[in-house]
């Protein structure tokens, strides 16, 4: 099991070697992927799960610092800031509406918690949900893509029936009437 805000990632155990100057890259410009190198080694699927079954709780809270919990570390995580502010949000509704109603600021102070810890997890929720539908629509979309016909891959057929219709259409709009039209 491994923090998952810790800011460094499980590298594989082997060293790259010196990596060979960048081919398409000029100041200014992005690097492209062909020109980067692979973040994981090739290493069959035994050999993964045997390395995750190694993995223990005590190993993982060894990995947990104080700046995993920094706020631009925390601001980095997907949804943290929607449920951050639905949250704050219903703690400031319903602490005001508690306080208006029962006159005990401390009665209002415990519903204003409870608001933000019910309007946090709403919103937490609401976010996953809303970016799960996102990956599925994007997955959905790249099969439709990768599942249409390519007609430019096939070859041109040049096919002489369909010149002569569109002559033989071309004379008989050209007889019939002007292209123009007076009022």
């Amino acid at each position: 099991m491994v923090w998952p805000f810790n800011k460094k990632r499980n590298e594989p155990e082997e060293t790259h070697e010196e990596q060979p100057p960048l081919q398409n890259y000029s100041m200014g410009k992005k690097y492209l992927l062909e020109d980067t190198q692979p973040r994981f080694s090739n290493e069959s699927q035994s050999q993964a799960a045997s390395k995750h079954e190694q993995a223990t709780l005590s190993n993982a809270w060894k990995t947990v610092t104080w700046n995993d919990f920094s706020f631009q570390r925390l601001a980095a995580i997907p949804c943290f800031r929607d449920a951050g502010m639905t949250g704050f949000t219903s703690m400031f509704a319903v602490g005001t509406v508690m306080l208006l109603y029962h006159k005990n600021p401390s009665r209002a102070a415990n519903w204003a918690v409870g608001g933000l810890m019910l309007g946090s997890i709403v919103g937490w929720e609401q976010c996953r949900l809303r970016r799960r539908r996102s990956f599925e629509v994007a997955q959905m979309a790249k099969q439709t893509v990768a599942g249409k016909e390519k007609p430019m891959l096939h070859p041109v057929v040049h096919d002489d029936r369909v010149k002569q219709e569109w002559e033989e259409h071309n004379s008989n709009a050209s007889r019939s009437r002007p292209w123009y039209k007076f009022w």
